[in-house]
């Protein structure tokens, strides 16, 4: 009776789904604005320097999301748990 009590909670609060079927994955961190420092298409890398002056050297995965980003791009980025650049947008740069 007790695993399906547990079950049951688990279902509700949506753990469940996360649980068994985990086809998304979430970004553990992102960054709104940064400046591409360096793009490595042969690695696959992205070198970006934060807001705060930090700069990462990551790489990229997919691969192909570094398509169309150059150096001195003003983009925002995911980052996931295993530290891999995970999207990346390009944003107008004379943007606030």
């Amino acid at each position: 009776m007790k695993p399906l009590i547990l079950i049951s909670i688990l279902t509700l609060s949506g753990i469940v789904g996360l649980l068994v079927d985990p086809t998304e994955s979430l970004a553990a961190l992102s960054y709104t604005r940064v400046k591409i420092e360096a793009v490595d298409t042969a690695a696959p890398s992205l070198t970006f320097k934060t807001s705060e002056g930090e700069v990462w050297t990551l790489t990229a995965f997919p691969s192909d999301i570094l398509k169309g980003v150059q150096k001195g791009d003003t983009c925002s980025v995911e980052i996931d748990l295993e530290n891999r650049v995970t999207k990346i947008v390009k944003i107008d740069s004379t943007a606030p």
